[in-house]
Order: structure tokens, then sequence, then C-alpha cells
């Protein structure tokens, strides 16, 4: 792909609104968007000719615990490598800032039928021998 630029925390209210409604997860509140924005430890975000198509953000900690959140890649531009790409600079970023000699948990909630793209990438799937459910509670406020 042509024109592909790969930025570091800048991803824009907009942008991230945009994506998340793109792939379906409808639009969500921008003062909300904007403070989870300012408060990841870390985001990408992937453009192409100017338009952002693709992002990823890491919040958690900072030191133990990971979390990747809001992988979201423009439906036209899915299954070409971009999602990819996304995931394995937030894990480089990672490696690259965590204290050495010492084992962080990264973990995700994957979307209803993505789990294979993450497996892919050596995350593993929960519940499993060792490891019960991932949890989640959601709360209208």
């Amino acid at each position: 792909m042509d024109n592909i630029k790969l930025l570091e925390n800048k991803l824009t209210t907009e942008q991230f609104c945009n994506l998340q409604k793109a792939v379906g997860f409808g639009r969500p509140n921008p003062i909300q968007t904007e403070k989870a924005i300012e408060n990841s430890i870390y985001s990408v975000s992937i453009s192409i000719g100017g338009e952002v198509i693709g992002m990823g953000r890491l919040v958690g900690d900072g030191a133990r615990i990971f979390y990747i959140q809001d992988v979201c890649i423009a439906p036209k531009f899915q299954g070409k490598g971009i999602g990819k790409l996304v995931v394995q600079k937030l894990l480089a970023y990672i490696k690259n800032n965590s204290i050495e000699n010492s084992t962080v948990t990264i973990g995700l909630m994957a979307a209803k039928g993505k789990e294979g793209f993450y497996e892919k990438l050596g995350f593993l799937i929960r519940p499993n021998e060792k490891l019960g459910n991932g949890m989640i509670m959601k709360i209208k406020i």
C-alpha cells in the first residue's frame, strides 16, 4: 500500500469516533473518547493518503498490566496486514518500555469472530486448562 504512515500518540477524538462507527461499534461520546485517549499509555494510528484507517491503544498500569484496546481497522482495509501492524507496534512499545527482567501481562477483549486473528499473534483464548473466562461489566451512567 502506498503512502502508509504509522503515527504514534497522534490519534484524535474524531478519528477514534469515525473508526469505531466504521467497524460497527457505534459512535462513542466524544467527551468520553477525548478523556480515554488522554489517559492512554500509548496509541498508534495508521494513515493512508492522509486518512486514518486504523488504530489501537494501550491502557493499564504501565508496569505489570497492559490491555490492548480499540484495535479498529476500516472495513475496506481489513485483511491487508494493517491490524497486525497495529498490534505488533503496541507489543513493541510494551517490550521497549517495560522493566528489564520482569514479566508483564497483556490482555484484550477480541470482537466476536476475531479471536483467531489474535491467536495468530500469540494470544491465548480463555478459558483454557489454566485460565478461566475473561469477564466484563458495563454500567450506564
